[in-house]
């Protein structure tokens, strides 16, 4: 039967083919909802495995990474430090920002760092080399037209693009500095008599001797230094997962819905349609004597040839589609392959072609063979 749903098909290829791109279409909406939200909670994760801690020790009551505000005494880092099986706890200070120029603002969230947590990938230039270097994300590099050597003003302090990284998250890109560049920017700039406002610390990224037991140390830390709270990355990433979660799941769940429902109509209208377009072809099969079950066959294998068609060309569409995005604003990632959301909408794809084949099947069974001939 799918030898002869295959010849019905390729009996007008252009028909064949613009269903498919339709149902193509269908699929790759539904895959680029689906993989932005995805993206979103990917590169929150990203962000907390590019500072590479064993463990984040965070203001006591703060279970965020990024869009949390955590501010620890100085002396923690030494008290973090004395406890066993601790190697060193790198300092990390985060500074969100509002980036200007030509009248165009962007919340950045800058990391100051000094011997861990620094910028992951650099994709041009160099790393820091001393307090006036900054590292930037590809966004804002875009966005703003800057490159290597470009100045990059924070209140009233110039700052030098030495390196453009991709790093971001929450709809934010990040930038890097180091120490020397967080007090040049404090004592020089218009942020100086507003200092009691900005973290001098946030994190600490806690690096553990070989073999020692994380869950332990986390445990003693957080007995031994009630000033923190310690997370392993996974724990970080999580919180931070959960956070986003509750703000992208009204939004995008909507959205999801709303293209799921037009996909079922979509999907059944195109192929309601198809199977509607083709009574001629089964109307001459009842005359030569196929029954309805060989009808009914051939109906589902014809629509699962389209859907086996459509899929590779609505993956091809979102990947294509996710790439452009990212590459015009590359603070949106799409992950269109993320096992569990593909293997969910192709499976609900091929759902709904069944279903959509199925319903024109009775216009099908009373089709007249008579009436086709006489078209014919």
């Amino acid at each position: 039967m799918f030898r002869l749903a295959w010849k019905h098909l390729t009996c007008d290829v252009l028909r064949t083919a613009m269903t498919a791109v339709a149902l193509a279409s269908v699929i790759a909406v539904i895959l680029v909802l689906d993989g932005f939200e995805q993206g979103q909670y990917r590169q929150l994760q990203k962000v907390i495995a590019e500072r590479h801690a064993d463990l984040f020790a965070a203001q006591a009551g703060v279970s965020n990474f990024v869009a949390a505000r955590s501010s620890l005494p100085q002396l923690s880092r030494e008290a973090v430090e004395s406890v066993a099986g601790v190697v060193n706890a790198h300092p990390l200070t985060a500074l969100p920002i509002i980036y200007k120029q030509e009248g165009k603002l962007t919340p950045v969230y800058i990391l100051v760092y000094d011997t861990r947590g620094g910028p992951g990938e650099i994709l041009a230039g160099n790393n820091i080399r001393d307090g006036r270097d900054i590292v930037i994300d590809q966004t804002l590099a875009k966005r703003y037209g800057l490159g290597i050597g470009d100045t990059f003003v924070v209140s009233d302090f110039d700052f030098r693009v030495s390196g453009i990284t991709d790093e971001a998250a929450f709809f934010m890109p990040f930038a890097f500095v180091n120490y020397d560049g967080m007090i040049d920017l404090f004592l020089e700039s218009q942020i100086a008599p507003d200092l009691s406002t900005f973290p001098l610390l946030s994190f600490l990224l806690i690096e553990l001797e070989p073999g020692a037991d994380r869950k332990a140390v986390q445990a003693a830390i957080e007995k031994g230094v009630r000033e923190v709270d310690v997370f392993t990355p996974e724990e970080l990433a999580a919180q931070d997962v959960g956070m986003a979660r509750t703000f992208y799941r009204p939004i995008m769940g909507l959205l999801a819905s709303v293209a799921w429902v037009m996909g079922l109509l979509v999907v059944g209208l195109i192929l309601y349609a198809d199977v509607r377009g083709r009574r001629r072809n089964f109307a001459v099969m009842k005359a030569l004597g196929f029954r309805h079950r060989h009808l009914v066959t051939v109906v589902l294998a014809q629509s699962l040839l389209l859907m086996l068609l459509a899929i590779p060309a609505g993956l091809l569409i979102a990947q294509g589609t996710a790439a452009y995005i990212h590459s015009v604003a590359p603070v949106y990632l799409i992950r269109i392959y993320e096992p569990a959301i593909f293997f969910r909408t192709i499976l609900a794809s091929l759902f709904l072609a069944l279903l959509g084949a199925l319903i024109p099947l009775r216009s099908v069974w009373r089709s007249d063979p008579m009436l086709a001939f006489q078209e014919t």
